[in-house]
């Protein structure tokens, strides 16, 4: 019986956007960065802040996705989780496999 979470294709990742009301979208990439960014007050006035960050890469066997979030009082983003997986490693029929994450709590 074909597996439908299957992947149809080589591709590392599975993007779905919705942005509403603008739209949304959905495709799958070899590698990814996706920046969130929302409205905030600072120095008498508004703008936008990127607040948090997504960004997916695959190097050789490991396939990761690292979460950072950002603060206009920081000079770096932070990662506070990184996801890591490595599908291409032979499994025993059913036997799924559990992804490394590792969270970074403050």
């Amino acid at each position: 019986m074909e597996n439908i979470l299957e992947p149809k294709d080589n591709r590392a990742f599975q993007i779905d956007c919705s942005a509403n009301p603008i739209g949304s979208f959905r495709t799958g990439a070899d590698s990814l960065s996706v920046k969130i960014g929302q409205r905030i007050s600072r120095f008498g006035g508004e703008e936008i802040w990127d607040s948090g960050i997504i960004r997916g890469d695959a190097n050789g066997d490991e396939i990761t996705v690292r979460i950072l979030v950002c603060h206009p009082a920081w000079d770096e983003p932070q990662e506070i989780a990184c996801i890591r997986s490595s599908p291409r490693f032979e499994n025993p029929p059913d036997s799924g496999q559990v992804p490394n994450c590792t969270l970074v709590m403050t």
